[in-house]
């Protein structure tokens, strides 16, 4: 059955199968970090609800081959709304896909978004109060909720907390701190928890079979396979340089040259280097190394923020790098 393909949740799925049975909440919160499925349980409930197949449903899941089942996956279920930055990416782009340049013109916008902005939320609002397709339940599902600008949460505070009938709100987030009290109060909290290391091993196998070493990726992960594949992606590069004198140098001029993309790449490095230096730290015995571990990990914490800003990431990175240069930090082992 379809929820038995979310990984290492069995609380969180359980819950959600009573919920079938039961008594479907007018609106739930998924808690928990990136990268560890909360959105596929999401989707997954959105099939259990709506399934045919009376026997699948009838244990709180979904047989997942039915035309609604198959139809939520590909993403094309009228009253299944994924509201996430691609989403929103394609609200502003306002083309169609068939329009020349499509693909790269969406990729540029989804690179912009950073939060879930007022006009998605109206769009969805909208589309919630419109009459079902197909008579169903109609499942409705936003993204990095923790990022919604203070007036699209309060756009969206009635519709949560007075649906339609068979409507239910989905919001997801990973920083369930940063979101208003009145959303909190009118949802049903489900935390979701990080994935064992070899559960994220295996899944990184399964995203992509040219994954180089699963396993050491895997380590850095802490739970998530979201942040698996971006320490894929740090750790390759900086494995890629030939380590020497000149190795900090060598790996920032390593990094993409649009501004977005380096960004991106060296938040990676930086937290591939906050967890080696934890790591190390953490099996230190002696106290004046352990401080010094500890300085080096608040000027990484710095040099995250300033990542974030104006600040070079090129040179962040090499700054990062040459700090490293009086301690022995194991990084591929």
């Amino acid at each position: 059955m379809p929820f038995s393909e979310v990984l290492d949740q069995a609380a969180a799925t359980d819950y959600l199968k009573k919920s079938v049975l039961d008594h479907v909440p007018q609106a739930l919160l998924f808690c928990g970090p990136s990268g560890i499925g909360k959105k596929k349980s999401a989707l997954e409930f959105a099939k259990a609800l709506n399934c045919q197949d009376f026997a699948a449903r009838q244990t709180g899941d979904s047989c997942g081959v039915c035309e609604h089942c198959r139809a939520i996956d590909a993403g094309r279920y009228a009253d299944v709304v994924l509201a996430d930055f691609l989403y929103q990416a394609r609200l502003e782009l306002k083309k169609e896909p068939s329009d020349k340049n499509y693909e790269e013109e969406l990729e540029k916008e989804l690179a912009k978004q950073q939060r879930i902005k007022v006009d998605t939320i109206r769009d969805i609002t909208a589309k919630s109060q419109q009459k079902s397709a197909v008579g169903g339940w109609k499942v409705f599902i936003v993204d990095e909720a923790q990022t919604m600008q203070a007036e699209a949460a309060n756009a969206l505070l009635k519709f949560i907390e007075e649906p339609p009938q068979k409507t239910v709100w989905i919001l997801l987030t990973d920083k369930k701190a940063a979101m208003l009290k009145t959303i909190l109060s009118r949802c049903q909290p489900l935390q979701f928890a990080p994935l064992p290391e070899k559960t994220v091993e295996k899944l990184l196998c399964q995203i992509s079979q040219e994954t180089e070493n699963a396993a050491l990726s895997a380590k850095y992960a802490e739970g998530s396979v979201s942040r698996a594949l971006r320490a894929e992606e740090a750790l390759s590069l900086l494995q890629t340089v030939p380590q020497g004198p000149a190795w900090p140098a060598a790996v920032a001029a390593a990094l993409p040259r649009t501004v977005v993309a380096a960004r991106q790449q060296a938040q990676a490095v930086l937290d591939v280097l906050i967890l080696a230096v934890h790591r190390a730290w953490i099996s230190q015995a002696q106290s004046a190394e352990r401080q010094q571990l500890q300085q080096i990990l608040k000027k990484l914490e710095n040099y995250k923020i300033a990542v974030t800003r104006n600040v070079s990431p090129a040179l962040t990175v090499e700054t990062a790098l040459m700090s490293l240069d009086k301690c022995h930090i194991e990084l591929f082992g």
